[in-house]
C-alpha cells in the first residue's frame, strides 16, 4: 500500500504550487494559485483589475502538464489553460479562449 502522506507531502512541495501572475509588462492581469489538493491540485483564477474569480473546473495533471478550464461569468468567456513548469519559479502558460462576433449575411 503507498504510504499517503508521503505522496501529500511530494504534492505540496510541488513547482507548481504557488500564486501565477503573467512575466510580461503587458500581460493579463490575472492571477492563477495553485494548491495541492489530495493527490492533485486546486486552481483559483482571480482578475487582479476588478476581483473577479473565475469558475475552475477539469483540472487533469498528467505528471507533466497540469490543464484545466476557466470562465470568467462576466464576459462569458471560456479558456482551456495549460502550466507546465520550466524552471523553480516560472511556467509556459499555454491557453485557448472563446470568442464572440456579430456576422452579417453577405448581400447577393
Amino acid at each position: 500500500m503507498p504510504n499517503i502522506h508521503h505522496k501529500k507531502k511530494s504534492m505540496r512541495k510541488h513547482t507548481l504550487v504557488g500564486s501565477w501572475i503573467s512575466g510580461t509588462e503587458t500581460g493579463s492581469e490575472i492571477e492563477y494559485i495553485v494548491t495541492s489538493h489530495g493527490g492533485g491540485f486546486k486552481v483559483i483564477a482571480i482578475d487582479r483589475f476588478d476581483g473577479e474569480v473565475a469558475d475552475i473546473f477539469d483540472v487533469k495533471w498528467d505528471g507533466r502538464i497540469l490543464s484545466f478550464g476557466t470562465l470568467w461569468n462576466s464576459t462569458g468567456r471560456f479558456l482551456r489553460c495549460r502550466f507546465e513548469a520550466i524552471a523553480k519559479n516560472e511556467v509556459s502558460y499555454t491557453y485557448t479562449y472563446t470568442a464572440n462576433e456579430t456576422w452579417h449575411r453577405k448581400s447577393a
